[in-house]
Formats: structure tokens, sequence, C-alpha cells
């Protein structure tokens, strides 16, 4: 079977659809090594970098027109898009022109009604897990973190017990593969000032541009907490496990860090994910970040027990989703 997928990351969109499209891809060809996988995408060199670790070929589009041409060139018998903004034009010239199954995640434009399935893993449901398909049509529609794609190892950290949180010592924090807010270096500068001592894990992205002012908070340490900064990291279910705490954007790493056990606290990149989370899973802003001491403290984190987030089961929808795409 012939499959393209289309995926895009970048300073502004983060590299969460990036993750999420090799995660997916490792566990399509788990199921069936011989599917000829290709990828394209209008991301910059960093990004292919990291699309490549697929072991599939990646293609550098510079517009939604060449995607077509391509697509249409290939006739590929799936074609599935990870991306925020996928165009309604080019969803619908791909039915208008091709017979294959057309999948879209994590999209907010209209292009989602040219799909034969679409997939909402955190906006569009208030986080209940919903399937519907349409008896005449048969589109499929997947909502809620049930449908969220995990790595595998977060499966497996998730039957693992972890121990009941007493005092707050290890912190982790994670924004996303770019943090455009550059919540990395305002967070930590506000742990750093804290009287307390902390070992601090900090991950960043490949997209991370705001090296310098992180180095600037680094160096001006005049705390007793220890800061370690890792880039690019595989293990972060391990990691993750490791802490007391994680602080992150809504989106995957939030979640995966409630799968493995660890209590969360999220900070909104933007309005589309503080309206989206703030029913529910109400997040922090920027000018929220002065208030971290005291969110310690008192430890006013999301905790894993919490009865309403058991009855999301996170991840588990994971084998609907590869049957939808594998299915004749």
């Amino acid at each position: 079977m012939k499959i393209a997928v289309i995926t895009d990351g970048n300073n502004q969109l983060g590299l969460g659809h990036i993750y999420q499209t090799l995660t997916l891809i490792d566990y399509l060809l788990e199921q069936d090594s011989t599917l000829d996988i290709n990828l394209y995408t209008k991301s910059e060199p960093s990004v292919i970098s990291l699309l490549k670790r697929s072991g599939c070929e990646v293609t550098y589009c510079s517009s939604d027109r060449e995607i077509l041409d391509l697509l249409v060139q290939r006739q590929a018998e799936r074609i599935i898009f990870d991306k925020l903004d996928v165009s309604p034009e080019l969803a619908k010239n791909i039915k208008q022109l091709l017979t294959a199954k057309l999948f879209i995640f994590t999209n907010l434009t209209e292009a989602n009604n040219y799909a034969d399935v679409t997939l909402l893993a955190d906006i569009g449901s208030n986080f209940k897990n919903i399937y519907k398909k349409d008896a005449l049509s048969g589109k499929v529609e997947f909502f809620g973190p049930k449908y969220w794609i995990l790595r595998p190892e977060f499966y497996r950290y998730r039957l693992a017990k972890k121990t009941p949180l007493g005092d707050v010592r290890k912190i982790m924090l994670i924004f996303g593969g770019s943090d455009p807010s550059n919540f990395s270096s305002a967070v930590l500068m506000e742990i750093l000032k804290m009287t307390m001592s902390f070992q601090v894990t900090l991950v960043i992205g490949s997209s991370f541009a705001h090296t310098a002012e992180l180095e600037r908070v680094i160096n001006g340490n005049q705390s007793n907490s220890d800061v370690s900064v890792y880039q690019n990291i595989s293990n972060v279910a391990e990691m993750m496990s490791l802490h007391d705490v994680v602080f992150a954007s809504p989106g995957l790493s939030f979640f995966e860090s409630i799968v493995i056990g660890t209590p969360v606290v999220g900070f909104h990149q933007n309005e589309l994910q503080q309206k989206a989370y703030q029913n529910v899973f109400p997040t922090l802003g920027k000018k929220d970040v002065k208030n971290v001491s005291k969110i310690l403290v008192n430890q006013n984190f999301i905790f894993s027990d919490n009865c309403a987030i058991k009855k999301m089961a996170i991840g588990e929808g994971k084998n609907e989703i590869l049957q939808e795409i594998l299915s004749s």
C-alpha cells in the first residue's frame, strides 16, 4: 500500500505534528513493514532532518500546488495530513483528482469537510471521547484524548504505579519543540529566584529560538538549584517519570505527563490553546509566570488520579486509528 503523509512544523506552529507523524509511521510500519510511505513538507531543513528519522523518503514542497502535483503523480491509496492549517482548496482538489482515502488529523480549517477520516484529540469535544461514522457517506470522526497517538514507552510507563507526591524537588520544563512564548526562560527564572533548591530539567526542541535569553537566565543563576538542559531527547517518558512535576504547554507533552502519573502544570502558548482547555484544564499565560513559586509551594497541579482524567482513556484509541488507515 502506498501512503502519503503531509505535515509541517516551525517556530510558530511548534513540532507536535512532526513528532506525532513520526510515531504514527512507526506504528504503521510495525503493522506492515511492506508499506510504501512518502512524506511531504513545506518546513525548513531542521524539520526535514527530523522527518528523515522515519526512514521514509521526505520531499520538500514550496507550495500546495507542488504537493498536489506530487500526490497526483504518485497515486497513493492513503493520504494523511497532520497539521493545523490544511488548505480547503487542496483537500477539495485531492478528492476531485484522486481516489485515495483522505485522513486529516489535528486540523482547524474547513478542509475537514472533504476528509474521509478526521481526528481531533484535544480540540472540538471538550475532552469527551467521541467516535462518529456517517451511515450514508461512511465518513469517520475521532474526537478526544483517547485518540492521542502516544509513543510506545508511554503505554509501558502507564502500567507502573508512581509513588504519591511528597515535597517537590525535581521539576521538568518542556514547552514544545519551539516554545514561541519562551516559557522556558521565563518559568526557569522564577524557579531560580526561590530560596528552595530544586533539580530542574529543561527540554528544548530543534526549533527553539531563544537560546541567548535562556543562557542569560542560567548564567545569572545565584540560587542553589541545579539546571540541566537537553535538546531533542528520545527518552521523554523516562525523564517525566523521574520528576515530581512537569511544566508543559497544552498538547501532547501535557497528556504524556498525565499518562505516566507525573502531575502537570499547563502554560498556553496562544489564545486557541487557552480557550480549548479552559473548561477542563485551566492553563496559565505570560502574566501568570510570576506565580510559579506559589504554584510549586501549594502544589496547584493537575494530578493523574483525577476521576475525570481516568475517564479520558488517554491514548487508548491508537489501534482504532491504525485499523482505519490500514483496512481496505
